[in-house]
């Protein structure tokens, strides 16, 4: 490496230190900033003039009454610049702008119909989707600092390449990330659309510093995050936190990937909705049957959740199945990673205490006492659309590197 790029090197690094403290720290003064970064007060100065010049971040006067000169904090400015986001699954896709500052001012859900799920499709939708996320922002399309992708199945995002994911035909080895870039003109960055969910707590709700956690997200498939001690449990090679192709006790259905029992195969959406069909077609779940008018295409995991709230006595029995392998599964997780906080996400989440009772019983009689003394099991206070904040928050991270710590 040549020695104008170490200073560049340098350069983004103290940058991206001081945007961290700004971004974190309440009230900051540029002496406040010297003293956390310990760099040289010119280097501070400089560096904050060219990011006062950038736009990333303003000056405010210290509204308080104070004896002598008042500081002057530096604030983020949202304006900054923006990150957006998209995730998907089967089922449905989700497009989201945060503006630099992290706050979410653009969010879309489209449904993905039976007849869209093939590639070429999907690729359309994608594309659709940043476009029109793009137009909201008008004359700040110039600002749009990269575009960030949770993608389902299997992917390798060094590689930007999407491997496969059963629920959408022909999707196999895709090259996402370059066909984004060329398409738009900017930086792509690709997550598992699961794993890139951390992003959004990493940097909106924990401030770059996680607790030891485990997320799991079960909707068209089981997965699970760990963080602990601020890190992510993941590999260098391989498919880590593939949840649902954990072995079940009393599972004896087939898994997409042609295995049987997976925990997919007992409480995944898709899971879910096909026992309801099934019991539909011997008389059971009746009042789902009238919710869709008799049409059992109509049947989501959304009716199902629906019909638990309204205390249907074939829904409630399924949920207390599905709560119970889910709390026989985190048992196992409890043991291995010992964690503070279970986080759950997913259409199950609205179902609300008689759900996460369940589960947190079932965990507290199968995990060790010192392994579940002080746990949290608790549902995510994201919506429908956290897949793709977390996906528009990895670019952040990937462009910016707000935090000090990596995750």
């Amino acid at each position: 490496m040549s020695r104008e790029s170490i200073m560049e090197s340098r350069k983004y690094y103290q940058r991206n230190k001081m945007l961290s403290i700004i971004r974190y720290q309440k009230d900051v003064s540029r002496y406040d900033v010297k003293k956390a970064t310990a760099y040289s007060m010119t280097t501070v100065l400089n560096t904050i003039d060219e990011m006062l010049g950038e736009g990333l971040i303003y000056e405010e006067e210290c509204a308080e009454a104070r004896v002598g000169r008042k500081p002057v904090w530096l604030r983020i400015n949202p304006d900054g610049g923006y990150f957006i986001g998209l995730e998907f699954n089967g089922r449905i896709m989700h497009c989201v702008v945060l503006d630099f500052a992290g706050n979410v001012i653009y969010t879309k859900g489209s449904e993905i119909a039976e007849s869209q799920t093939h590639a070429d499709a999907v690729l359309e939708m994608l594309k659709e989707n940043i476009y029109r996320a793009m137009d909201i922002l008008h004359g700040k399309k110039g600002k749009v600092l990269g575009i960030g992708l949770g993608v389902p199945g299997y992917s390798n995002k060094k590689k930007g390449l999407a491997i496969s994911y059963s629920h959408i035909k022909g999707w196999d080895n895709i090259p996402l990330k370059k066909m984004i870039e060329e398409e738009f003109g900017l930086p792509c960055y690709m997550e598992n659309n699961v794993s890139g969910m951390i992003y959004a707590y990493k940097c909106l709700v924990y401030n770059g510093k996680c607790e030891d956690m485990l997320f799991v997200s079960v909707r068209t498939g089981a997965r699970v995050m760990p963080i602990i001690n601020n890190m992510p449990v993941s590999s260098v090679n391989g498919f880590p936190g593939e949840l649902g192709h954990v072995k079940v006790s009393g599972g004896s259905r087939i898994c997409s990937c042609g295995r049987y029992g997976c925990l997919n195969t007992e409480v995944s959406d898709y899971a879910i909705v096909s026992k309801i069909k099934e019991g539909i077609r011997v008389g059971r779940f009746q009042e789902i049957a009238e919710m869709v008018n008799g049409d059992l295409s109509d049947i989501t995991i959304v009716t199902f959740v629906d019909s638990v709230l309204l205390k249907h006595p074939d829904s409630l029995n399924l949920m207390k199945q599905v709560a119970g392998y889910l709390g026989e599964t985190f048992s196992m997780l409890v043991n291995i990673f010992a964690p503070r906080k279970i986080v759950f996400y997913g259409e199950m989440v609205r179902i609300g205490e008689p759900f996460f009772e369940i589960l947190r019983k079932c965990v507290k009689e199968n995990s060790l006492k010192e392994n579940y003394k002080g746990l949290q099991i608790l549902g995510s206070e994201f919506g429908r659309d956290l897949g793709a904040i977390g996906a528009a928050a990895l670019v952040m991270q990937e462009e910016f590197d707000f935090v000090e710590k990596t995750i």
